[in-house]
């Protein structure tokens, strides 16, 4: 059993968590987690970029203590392990700068519980949307990449040409998918500010004509036209209330073959609504930073899907706090 000791230094590191993540998403800010991955003194570095030397040597401190670079006499170099991570997930230090945009919406967590509503975004965050869109973009087909492997092995994925990614806006799972998937033709639906931003992702990558972009509110417009063998809906629900989320499902529906299938992948809540970690502390957040967002249970999305017309085939735990729901659509 933990000792007092023990749980009060345990409540403390929490309680200062948010100190080693502002200095994992200042380092992705200044470049030190960004290739040339070579090693460096802080005076270079800050000569390099215009920065402090003092500022630069504290913070490459702070880095060595948290194990993301070590130190030898004056030259730091990015540990190898940390390296390789950056190689594999190179969206990574987009998730890291999407999360400090993330650090002033949670600022304002008090205020939303006093309120139990969305707290309005400051006139400078206001200003800054155009770049906090593209980085949301990147930071999201980040998020794709380190669950697609799970999605390529626990679904079935024989005999699916077609596929309806629903708010896939950033790209990550369709360029994922197809690089997998010779056969696969992916049709992208999002609004218009993030189809336009998508767009240029994807001129970075060869993928021909595998890969289309409709610009559409997929809840208040025409979905793009089916049948698809498959509707993907990553991480969309959760910004929009239960109503609404009711009839995109029923819409999803519509455009999938009969034999096709639904997956819902998101964050969803246990019944008594404490559970997994990140899905009760993502909730928090669409508190403060949506109208209408919330964080479901999943048995509320399965009823959702029967509602729609699907039978639900398959729930999957999935890394960090998502979850995946399969559902098909019955053969006529």
């Amino acid at each position: 059993m933990p000792g007092e000791t023990d749980i009060l230094t345990s409540f403390l590191e929490r309680a200062g968590a948010y100190a080693p993540a502002k200095v994992l998403m200042a380092a992705a800010k200044l470049g030190l987690l960004s290739p040339p991955f070579m090693s460096l003194t802080p005076d270079s570095f800050a000569r390099d970029h215009g920065i402090s030397s003092r500022g630069t040597r504290l913070l490459l401190n702070a880095l060595v203590a948290l194990g993301i670079y070590e130190k030898k006499r004056d030259v730091y170099t990015l540990r190898e392990n940390i390296q390789t991570l950056l190689e594999r997930f190179p969206g990574l230090v987009q998730d890291l700068v999407h999360n400090d945009h993330l650090y002033d919406v949670w600022g304002r967590l008090e205020e939303g519980i006093r309120s139990g509503k969305s707290v309005p975004p400051t006139e400078e965050e206001k200003k800054r949307y155009p770049a906090s869109l593209a980085v949301f973009l990147r930071a999201m087909k980040a998020h794709a990449e380190y669950i697609v492997s799970e999605l390529l092995s626990e679904v079935s994925w024989p005999g699916i040409r077609s596929l309806l990614d629903i708010g896939g806006g950033g790209g990550g799972f369709a360029l994922a998918l197809t690089k997998d998937l010779p056969g696969l033709k992916v049709v992208i639906a999002d609004l218009p500010d993030a189809v336009r931003l998508t767009e240029e992702i994807l001129s970075e990558e060869e993928t021909g004509d595998r890969i289309t972009c409709v610009s559409c509110n997929a809840y208040r417009d025409p979905l793009p036209e089916g049948p698809f063998d498959r509707v993907l809906i990553s991480h969309l629900i959760h910004t929009y209330p239960e109503d609404e989320n009711r009839q995109l499902l029923r819409k999803a529906a519509s455009r999938l073959r009969p034999g096709g299938d639904l997956l819902l992948l998101d964050y969803f809540l246990n019944e008594d609504e404490t559970g997994p970690r990140e899905a009760v502390l993502f909730r928090l957040l669409m508190m403060i930073g949506t109208p209408e967002g919330d964080c479901y249970p999943l048995s509320a999305a399965l009823e959702w899907v029967k509602q729609a017309g699907l039978v639900p085939a398959k729930t999957l735990p999935l890394p960090r706090g998502n979850s995946l729901l399969i559902a098909r659509k019955p053969l006529e």
